[in-house]
């Protein structure tokens, strides 16, 4: 069938058959999906549309009768997911996680701007949009934000600046006349695929210690030590120990992707 390319950040062409009443659309991703039963009005309508994903999603999806006819039902469920990370460690706890579930991952390192806000989760949010912009494929990104609770939360969201100006022992200092030295940190992992964001999130907690431990270019992780061990996450880093516990937002992560492409083959 032919089909009229479109300009649109979800679908690339649109085409009817006005014989046999068929609508065919192509997305990104080279998915294209044959919808049944279309009046041709509705089609004229579509090509006028301001926006075609507004109008896909109001007055097409879910209403017609449909099958996927491009020939590859697993679609871009076996290409590589795009992490991004600049990470090693990270990408290691991922890749521990999805191994049981035969996820395929390809690390990408890209330039993003790392917006600023006392809301860990809409910065992830928002930095997995524009990894999105970019790529334009399914994309994961992964945040962890330290919250010191006698210093109001701070640095929260803001703690990729602040370690750029603080040393270890400056945040010591900041904490010289506090008798609370609980700390929680907040994993944070988004999926995106353009249509779909996905969030993931887990509170571990800790405590601030007395005297920096271990060797890290991240200063924060000489002075906290996280629930269960008596050691700063700079020290387990050092002996090559995981500080992420076995049922992370990576876990929780692995589970829902491998159910989601489950239900792709059905």
């Amino acid at each position: 069938m032919q089909r009229i390319t479109v300009e649109s950040s979800d679908l690339v062409a649109i085409g009817y058959d006005a014989k046999i009443r068929t609508l065919e659309i192509e997305f990104k991703e080279s998915r294209i999906y044959q919808y049944f039963d279309v009046e041709p009005e509705v089609y004229e309508r579509f090509l006028r549309a301001e926006s075609y994903g507004e109008f896909f999603y109001a007055f097409v999806n879910r209403r017609y009768r449909y099958k996927r006819v491009d020939g590859d039902k697993e679609g871009p469920a076996n290409a590589p997911l795009a992490f991004v990370a600049n990470n090693l460690r990270v990408v290691h706890d991922l890749r521990a996680a999805i191994e049981p579930h035969a996820i395929a991952i390809e690390q990408v390192d890209l330039d993003i701007d790392n917006s600023l806000s006392d809301d860990p989760k809409k910065i992830t949010q928002q930095r997995a949009k524009e990894a999105y912009k970019l790529l334009r494929r399914p994309v994961l990104l992964a945040e962890t934000h330290w919250n010191i609770l006698a210093l109001r939360g701070f640095p929260g969201g803001y703690m990729d600046a602040v370690v750029g100006w603080l040393r270890a022992e400056d945040f010591l200092l900041l904490m010289s006349d506090k008798k609370d030295h609980t700390v929680s940190c907040t994993d944070i992992v988004v999926y995106f695929d353009g249509k779909r964001i996905k969030l993931f999130s887990q509170d571990r907690w800790g405590s601030i210690v007395d005297v920096p431990r271990g060797q890290s270019d991240y200063a924060f992780w000489r002075v906290v030590a996280l629930e269960g061990s008596d050691k700063t996450v700079a020290e387990l880093e050092e002996e090559g120990n995981n500080v992420v516990p076995a049922e992370s937002v990576w876990h929780d992560f692995a589970k829902w992707y491998a159910f989601q492409r489950r239900l792709q083959r059905t």
